[in-house]
């Protein structure tokens, strides 16, 4: 006859294979190309003057630059944008945030490992012969204590870690926002 606790640790084992919930999967990329239904014509009309009349093309499929204003090539817009960014409280904080993000995030992924912890106590008493009727009796002794406790919840049905996946993903959209 097999004994249960023999069956405990490969029930146990097939239990740890479990998480809660599907996968996450991404969702499929919108299929609008444009802004609106019709396509824009590629070219503008251009105009009759001298200075900046020529024609405009349009490339949607260009890659805007992520520092689109130095396109203007406007020395005194470069200057107040560069500014305004060093001033900006917005950007520090967003950046604070991030940085938060991502400590939350590690300390969410704690919760996967075993926790440990030891405690330790010395201290010397005295004892006294007089209280139990030997006047001449004095002594002194240590006395130490020590404890160490290893903790850990096996995360059977995958709670931790969609907690450690949730918490990652907090920390992306912190990054977006950035």
């Amino acid at each position: 006859m097999i004994k249960p606790a023999y069956l405990a640790l490969p029930l146990l084992l097939l239990a740890g294979a479990c998480t809660v919930g599907p996968d996450f999967k991404r969702p499929a990329k919108p299929t609008a190309t444009g802004y609106t239904p019709e396509n824009l014509v590629p070219t503008t009309a251009s105009a009759g003057i001298a200075d900046g009349g020529t024609a405009q093309t349009f490339d949607p499929g260009a890659d805007i630059p992520g520092q689109w204003w130095e396109l203007y090539r406007s020395p005194e817009l470069n200057a107040l944008i560069v500014e305004a960014l060093k001033a900006n409280p917005d950007l520090d904080a967003a950046q604070a945030s991030l940085r938060q993000a991502y400590e939350l995030l590690y300390a969410q992924q704690g919760t996967l490992f075993p926790t440990f912890s030891a405690n330790g106590q010395a201290q010397q008493q005295k004892f006294n012969g007089a209280t139990s009727g030997q006047p001449g009796l004095i002594s002194v002794f240590g006395v130490t204590t020590g404890s160490l406790n290893v903790s850990y919840n096996p995360d059977i049905w995958g709670g931790a870690r969609r907690s450690v996946e949730a918490q990652a993903a907090q920390a992306e959209v912190e990054r977006f926002q950035l």
